[in-house]
């Protein structure tokens, strides 16, 4: 297995026929004049910039992000199915840059599965072991096979093999008799290993049972356990994931999604996995790199993600609902102000937001981060306008009190407790949890982090 290395990656596209051309500028119809102006020359679509990641030896690194940051395309990058703009990529020691897809070493499981449709699980499994022992013997002439016996097979069938055949007429063998009854299928000393890994594989995955089905004969979740085994079967130095979930139900991701974490973990191959999901990518990841407009905002554990948030965008994406954003007036030493309440702050914020005194700030707060309480100066007055109950919480989205409708920023989602009953046009008051409470800087969006 091998880390991969991905150094200043850069990925643009030219601009289509006439497409971003600027008109030139409007004359008056009576001037009589002709314009010397040229159109303006589209520059390039840029749709990566300055990505600089490393994924260990083994790790399960997750790109996730909106749809269209880049995600995607990073990964075909690092398949060898896009060509860079600039930048170089790392497999283990080697530089991939200029290597074609096969010679990559990487095995990529699709969002549509890509699977033959004529093709049986069993050799759709097989294709790549195929190919790969094909490749390997071009240029091998006249070697035989000198295995010359009739022997067991996997599954019981008869195996022939005759001594010194070329490898082009032994795989005309192979293919020819491949669907002949057991007992009458010529099977060669490489397709035995290639049965053997499929097999193997097919347990791995518990599809045993499937082997001799075709694609349409499966259900959503069995077609996307034999994509996971064909690229398993390769045994890659790199697993490439590319939203392989999103076409599952709910209760099928779910369960899917464990079996690919445990299976990763049992190969100990290193596997980077794309998704526009953040549960996912909460749950499945090592580590996450949130991606936004072709660029990595942060790279860190799940859980660092969500209790120290680089950015605000970072700290919106990641969490459900997502953090709520309040705009304060900071007043030292430890005062936040704003019209509906007044809160003092834990000493751990005096110095990091000295800078800002008199200045406005943005401060986040999380759903869960919320308690319904008592009136009070530092609490905050709000009507509910919905409610959520999904059994275990109740989510809520309320708005500030004595604040006009329209002003988006006043509205809040907040999570309580299935047993606090609550219905909508409620007047509660919220106190807010300080040790869980994030500041942003409202130019640069930067978090402003207290001072341990």
């Amino acid at each position: 297995m091998s880390q991969v290395i991905l150094e200043n990656i850069y990925k643009s596209f030219p601009p289509r026929k006439g497409e971003g051309l600027a008109s030139p500028p409007p004359l008056a119809l009576d001037s009589g004049k002709k314009s010397d102006a040229q159109p303006e020359r589209p520059e390039n679509i840029s749709v990566l910039r300055r990505i600089n990641l490393t994924i260990a030896d083994g790790e399960f690194m997750v790109l996730v992000g909106p749809s269209g940051c880049g995600k995607s395309t990073l990964l075909r990058l690092i398949a060898g199915l896009e060509m860079m703009t600039g930048g170089n990529i790392w497999v283990g020691d080697r530089l991939v840059n200029d290597l074609p897809p096969k010679e990559r070493d990487i095995a990529m499981v699709f969002q549509n599965y890509a699977l033959y449709p004529h093709m049986s699980v069993y050799d759709n499994i097989a294709f790549g072991l195929r190919r790969r022992v094909e490749a390997g013997e071009q240029g091998a002439g006249s070697r035989g096979n000198k295995q010359g016996s009739r022997e067991q097979g996997a599954g019981g069938e008869n195996i022939s093999s005759s001594p010194h055949l070329p490898p082009w007429l032994e795989h005309l063998f192979v293919g020819m008799t491949r669907k002949l009854p057991k007992g009458l299928r010529y099977i060669s000393e490489k397709e035995r290993e290639v049965d053997h890994k499929v097999r193997n594989v097919a347990q791995l995955l518990q599809i045993e049972t499937l082997l001799n089905r075709l694609p349409k004969q499966l259900s959503g979740g069995q077609r996307q356990r034999v994509a996971l085994g064909r690229a398993i079967a390769r045994n890659p130095q790199v697993f490439l994931m590319d939203e392989p979930l999103s076409n599952l139900d709910a209760k099928l991701r779910a369960e899917t999604r464990a079996q690919i974490v445990k299976l990763q973990r049992q190969l100990g191959t290193t596997t980077i996995y794309v998704t526009h999901d953040q549960t996912e990518a909460m749950t499945m990841g090592d580590r996450i790199a949130i991606m936004n407009q072709g660029q990595i905002q942060q790279v860190a554990s799940p859980l660092e993600l969500y209790n120290r948030p680089a950015n605000r965008f970072v700290a919106e994406f990641i969490g459900s609902p997502p953090m709520n954003f309040i705009p304060v007036k900071f007043q030292a030493p430890l005062l936040i102000t704003h019209s509906q309440f007044r809160l003092t702050l834990p000493e751990i914020w005096g110095t990091a937001l000295q800078k800002y005194d008199g200045q406005t700030l943005i401060l986040g707060v999380r759903p869960e981060h919320f308690n319904v309480s008592v009136p009070a100066t530092k609490n905050l007055p709000v009507q509910v306008d919905l409610v959520e109950n999904l059994g275990n919480d109740s989510f809520l989205s309320v708005r500030l009190t004595e604040s006009p409708t329209t002003n988006t920023g006043d509205y809040l989602q907040v999570r309580v407790p299935s047993e606090r009953l609550v219905s909508v046009g409620d007047q509660l008051w919220l106190s807010l949890i300080p040790d869980k409470i994030h500041f942003f800087d409202p130019e640069t969006d930067l978090a402003v982090f207290a001072s341990n």
